[in-house]
């Protein structure tokens, strides 16, 4: 079930809602369904599969352009 953002026109309330097919989702604080669904930034993984994101994996382990460990 994929999971969205949204914000509500009415209550400008931010929210992730799971919406399934072609469901109409309302908002969980005014119950209005007038929302947008917001741009999400799919998240990328790099270095080694298991090891959480950050400055945890060894230099290098990112590839080209890892911003991880500048310098």
């Amino acid at each position: 079930m994929p999971l969205y953002e949204f914000v509500c026109r009415d209550c400008r309330r931010e929210q992730e809602l799971l919406v399934r097919g072609e469901e109409q989702p309302a908002c969980e604080s005014c119950g209005s369904p007038r929302l947008d669904k917001l741009l999400s930034v799919p998240v990328a993984r790099s270095g080694e599969l298991g090891r959480a994101e950050g400055k945890n994996h060894p230099p290098g382990s990112c590839g080209a352009g890892c911003s991880c460990h500048p310098g």
